[in-house]
């Protein structure tokens, strides 16, 4: 087991006595992957320890839901750390990394990294966390360490290389779980991998099948051969053609960094970490949040059904992506996008913020419907110019209604249908008094 400092290592020790202790749980977590792969770390820990569970997937931290079950202890993952005192749960235990602003009730067993010293953006996401209270209910649980990392890298803590808490269990597990540097690409053929690729996203290429073929053919390679089994000094070729690419569209500087990253291969599941990050979000973002817990506890066909599902999704991502960016409008402050499917706004957000608009400005993608859906994605750089999106979405939400938060770098909320032009000026207003403009 990894090192934490002793405040925290209480805490997760607190919660592992919690679950000895109780019989059922009420389990709920959020869609993407990273609440997904936490989802699936935590129930088959319980399923292992043979304790009653029931799982449900939520959007956010529906606490009318949430509170239907309040009679039983209830374990919170990745809805965000904040929880109302009215629940009344015998016990919680929240397994998140989402900014806090709130205090604890009495009932609470909070395992938050950030209330302990750990970034909630890099060094530990609610995987992690899931991870970290997995194996203190049970070493053997570290062989789920290919879920957790679905998890890191569904929620991009793997970029530029591993921080914090998620350094110390990938270095922890290096005599089991090795990576390798590689192309950060997945698809069944080398084209279909750059066809099919959002983050990072090639202008001219990705969603476009035959100019992806053309690209490889006019460096002599295979189009229709595995991405796996491209030499290495084929693989060196697309990675420097693809960065030209990069440098050309002007994309973020950190969009480099996903071109080539540290890759799990889990040869006893047949796919990388990536490959697994993809199902897993996937399976959330088409609300079959429960298929990679089936496919993780025997059922096979889950995994075909999931493999559909990502390819399906990536294709709808792209389309979205381009009308997103056909359809943009810029604030003094923000870049504004609109999308049709509330679950594809994280990710147009991101791609149009890293790949498409040079990352000069944080983008804000809505989703209409009775209520409007909000995502916000900053970069670094921006962060470090004291951009805090968390704060800004959260605060310009609250005046008009609604409810927001997540990170400094990626965020989201909801407000009224009818508050989104009072919403956007006051967003623009907070973004302009953290960065200092008008």
């Amino acid at each position: 087991m990894i090192s934490l400092n002793g405040a925290y290592s209480s805490k997760i020790e607190e919660a592992r006595k919690v679950i000895e202790r109780e019989d059922f749980f009420r389990v709920f977590s959020h869609y993407d992957a990273d609440g997904v792969s936490s989802a699936l770390i935590l129930v088959e820990s319980l399923r292992r320890m043979e304790k009653d569970f029931h799982l449900s997937f939520l959007r956010s931290m529906e606490l009318d839901i949430i509170k239907e079950s309040a009679e039983y202890p209830v374990i919170l993952s990745d809805l965000g750390t904040d929880i109302s005192e009215n629940l009344r749960s015998s016990s919680v235990i929240i397994v998140d990394h989402h900014m806090i602003s709130g205090s604890d009730d009495k009932n609470v067993t909070n395992l938050n990294p950030r209330k302990y010293g750990y970034d909630g953006t890099k060094d530990a996401c609610s995987s992690t966390v899931a991870f970290l209270l997995s194996m203190a209910l049970d070493e053997a649980n570290s062989d789920m360490f290919p879920a957790f990392m679905a998890g890191v890298i569904g929620d991009k803590q793997n970029v530029g290389g591993f921080n914090g808490i998620n350094a110390l269990l990938v270095d922890d597990s290096k005599s089991r779980y090795q990576s390798s540097k590689d192309l950060n690409l997945s698809g069944k053929t080398a084209s279909e991998a750059i066809y099919l690729s959002i983050e990072p996203y090639f202008s001219g290429l990705s969603g476009n099948l035959e100019e992806s073929r053309f690209f490889l053919q006019n460096m002599a390679i295979d189009p229709d051969s595995p991405i796996t089994n491209l030499r290495t000094d084929e693989k060196e070729k697309i990675a420097d053609s693809l960065t030209i690419r990069l440098i050309k569209q002007n994309a973020a500087r950190e969009g480099y960094e996903t071109l080539v990253s540290d890759v799990f291969n889990f040869k006893n599941l047949g796919l990388t970490g990536n490959q697994l990050s993809d199902y897993f979000d996937a399976a959330g973002r088409n609300g079959k949040m429960g298929l990679p817990t089936s496919w993780y506890m025997g059922n096979e066909e889950a995994k075909e059904e999931m493999d559909s599902l990502s390819t399906k999704l990536k294709k709808e991502a792209i389309e979205q992506i381009k009308r997103s960016y056909e359809t943009k409008k810029e604030m003094n402050n923000f870049h504004l996008a609109y999308v049709e499917n509330p679950y594809l706004a994280g990710i147009a957000a991101s791609t149009l913020m890293l790949y498409l608009l040079q990352g000069s400005k944080p983008v804000i993608a809505l989703y209409r419907n009775k209520g409007t859906k909000v995502s916000g994605r900053s970069t670094r750089e921006l962060v470090l110019k004291g951009v805090d999106l968390s704060a800004a979405i959260g605060s310009a939400a609250a005046k008009v209604g609604g409810h927001g938060g997540g990170h400094d770098i990626a965020a989201g909320g909801e407000i009224p249908f009818d508050k989104e032009e009072e919403f956007l000026n006051a967003l623009n207003e907070e973004l302009g008094e953290q960065i200092g403009s008008s």
